[in-house]
């Protein structure tokens, strides 16, 4: 059977410094925003709250969109997922991110990196760099279609 997934991606900003995660891969570091898949019945805003919880202990609220995407793989069997990025900010007094994530999480690493770090970090996507930058930057950001993920080249 094809099914489409969704999955909710999360920019956290706080003292300008953004929200990462690092994956356990085995492989190459390589860091991401926090997110994941939507469950079934789940609102984006709940999804954010719920994933970022689960993968840093800590507490969000979504603010805005900021864009969407697809990840459509052709290969094999083909996956289709949708992604939702959204802006979220800290809600209680918690700052410190559980550096591995909450129990059976996949996380390696949490915390937070300085804009300058961002801008040269390995990304698991190098388009998100640029657009966290805008987002963040740009009162006037709009949120915007990017299309196909997996068809953009990895600088």
């Amino acid at each position: 059977m094809k099914a489409i997934s969704i999955r909710v991606t999360v920019v956290v900003e706080h003292q300008g410094r953004i929200l990462l995660i690092r994956e356990k891969t085995g492989g190459e570091p390589c860091y991401s925003l926090p997110g994941g898949n939507v469950e079934y019945v789940e609102t984006i805003p709940e999804a954010t709250r719920r994933e970022v919880w689960e993968e840093t202990g800590l507490l969000v609220s979504m603010e805005r969109l900021l864009w969407v995407d697809d990840r459509i793989n052709h290969s094999g069997e083909g996956k289709h997922t949708i992604a939702v990025a959204v802006l979220a900010k800290l809600m209680g007094e918690e700052t410190e991110p559980i550096p591995g994530g909450l129990d059976d999480e996949e996380i390696e690493w949490a915390g937070w990196v300085t804009l300058d770090d961002w801008k040269t970090l390995p990304l698991y996507h190098d388009a998100w760099r640029e657009l966290v930058i805008s987002a963040l930057a740009d009162p006037g950001y709009k949120a915007e279609y990017l299309g196909n993920m997996l068809d953009v080249k990895k600088k």
